[in-house]
């Protein structure tokens, strides 16, 4: 690590006894002199002295991830606060290895109750430093946003703000599989380069999380207690949620937002590689005005900020930005696009006659177009109903992509996971056992599969199914089109992110028209 610049003084691999005696390492970054300050602060698994040009040429070269420019001082952790922006601005910085990882003591495992108990032990023993006010706020990106959500339902007297930034919040269903189908890239590289790698080696890991994984592909108390009690959170609140990291935080992020029970909150959308996002001046101004008023106290007009910043996306570098009073959006309705598979095309009514799109199961497509005849907005999640049937096997995995074609039949691209820039408008998933719903839980728009039991299917039998498609926001000009496809395997080929186990065998058909109402339900935004 660098030496420390003039301007901040920094006290290195401090060691802080948790309520079970097991020390973790911390570093610490503070405004030079006497005074009382706030501390903003994170927890990771990565190494609180791996900084991001090391940390970005490893996965840069394990798994081709596209960082962007990363506007970021060297002191500055990965996917953490920079420390010489936030002490210049009247902050201490405090980043801790996790429990097990790097120089912190203990068994690692992945956002255990336990790791919820030490994060909480650190804030108080930050909040208790002599050159601290009493206030700490929690920021980070990805993990160190998933951890927010795990230690701020124990309500930490010291703990004022949180500002989570683009992170998970259900394992089970947005990180070791997507609705049923398991992810077999990223978190085995993730596992094995960063976990593995980087745990004291003297301290075994407390968990096998791939192989916990792969023996737990339904609900259970496992996957139970590694769920955030995210209703408990109650402290304010500047959550980020981006339209391009579907796959990993997209989901996670708003249902955080949604669900928290914190009076103070405000939403940040984006549509931009997510590390490069969280250190822009907008971004890094908006974080600071709202801590300014949680952590310093400041009566700086924050309250009176719009709660939702909503980026609406044209293409992946021209979007708007306007601001809402609340998420989802009052101004939605929720329009059904008829699928018929006569045409390929959508239609405003159910068509009368049935029929049926047949592709392969493994390598081919069944698309569907809608063309738009004046400007429309979606913006929110939505849903696609199918009536499904397959020629082979009890089961199918079922991959969606809805993209956007300008009036030349171009499609236009937009950024996606780990930076990528040629993915689609949004996606969606389902491995067709998993389809069963929770009535309570399900809404227009977003579907709610419970992962409880199993519902095989016979070959030939068509049953009917819903597909969340995770939250985006898009302008379809007049003379634009949108695309539904509906593939038998990923539907981007990007670095690192990945489904190589499906079930899928012989051929799938789509049925449509007469009693099968397949549709889009889209997310159509009042103009």
């Amino acid at each position: 690590m660098p030496s420390a610049p003039p301007g901040f003084l920094i006290e290195r691999d401090i060691r802080v006894a948790m309520r079970d005696g097991v020390e973790l390492s911390v570093n610490a970054y503070r405004p030079p002199g006497e005074g009382r300050v706030p501390v903003v602060m994170s927890v990771t698994p990565y190494g609180k002295d791996a900084l991001p040009d090391r940390i970005g040429m490893l996965f840069m070269r394990l798994a081709g991830v596209r960082f962007g420019t990363l506007d970021c001082s060297p002191w500055t952790g990965f996917e953490a606060p920079d420390p010489a922006f936030w002490t210049q601005a009247g902050y201490a910085v405090v980043q801790a290895d996790v429990r097990g990882m790097h120089k912190s003591d203990g068994h690692a495992g992945v956002l255990t109750d336990k790791d919820a108990e030490d994060y909480y032990d650190l804030i108080e023993w930050a909040a208790s430093r002599p050159w601290c006010n009493g206030a700490v706020g929690l920021i980070g990106v990805s993990y160190l946003c998933m951890s927010q959500w795990r230690v701020a339902p124990l309500r930490p007297p010291g703990l004022k703000a949180i500002v989570p930034w683009e992170g998970v919040s259900d394992l089970l269903r947005e990180f070791g599989y997507q609705e049923g189908i398991p992810e077999t890239g990223f978190i085995s590289v993730w596992w094995r380069n960063r976990m593995q790698r980087g745990h004291n080696q003297r301290f075994p890991l407390a968990e096998d999380f791939p192989a916990e994984r792969d023996a737990r592909p339904l609900d259970d108390p496992w996957w139970a207690e590694k769920r955030p009690a995210l209703e408990r959170i109650v402290v304010p609140a500047l959550v980020c949620a981006s339209w391009s990291d579907q796959g990993l935080h997209t989901r996670g992020s708003f249902e955080g937002f949604e669900r928290i029970a914190s009076s103070e909150k405000w939403l940040f959308t984006h549509g931009r590689r997510k590390w490069e996002a969280f250190y822009t001046p907008e971004s890094r101004a908006v974080q600071l005005r709202f801590f300014d008023r949680y952590l310093k106290g400041e009566q700086n007009g924050w309250e009176a900020t719009p709660r939702v910043r909503l980026e609406v996306r044209k293409s992946r570098t021209d979007y708007d930005v306007r601001y809402e009073a609340a998420w989802p959006l009052a101004s939605v309705s929720y329009t059904p696009l008829h699928l018929d598979a006569t045409s390929g095309s959508t239609a405003p009514a159910l068509p009368a006659d049935p029929a049926s799109l047949r592709y392969d199961a493994c390598k081919g497509r069944a698309s569907f177009t809608h063309r738009f005849e004046r400007d429309t907005e979606l913006t929110g999640a939505m849903s696609l109903k199918l009536w499904v049937s397959t020629s082979d096997g009890d089961d199918l995995d079922l991959f969606v992509a809805v993209r956007k074609f300008d009036r030349n039949g171009r499609e236009v691209p937009f950024y996606g996971y780990n930076g990528y820039a040629e993915d689609c408008v949004c996606k969606g998933w389902l491995r067709v056992s998993h389809r069963e719903l929770d009535p309570v839980r399900s809404r227009p728009g977003r579907p709610w599969h419970t992962h409880a039991t199993y519902q095989p299917v016979n070959p030939n039998d068509v049953v009917d199914v819903e597909i969340e498609l995770l939250s985006s926001s898009t302008l379809f000009e007049a003379g634009s089109s949108l695309r539904i496809d509906i593939l038998g395997h990923d539907a981007a080929r990007y670095p690192a992110f990945r489904h190589g186990r499906t079930v899928n065998r012989g051929f799938h058909s789509i049925h449509t028209g007469g009693r099968y109402d397949s549709h889009l339900l889209a997310a159509v935004v009042a103009r």
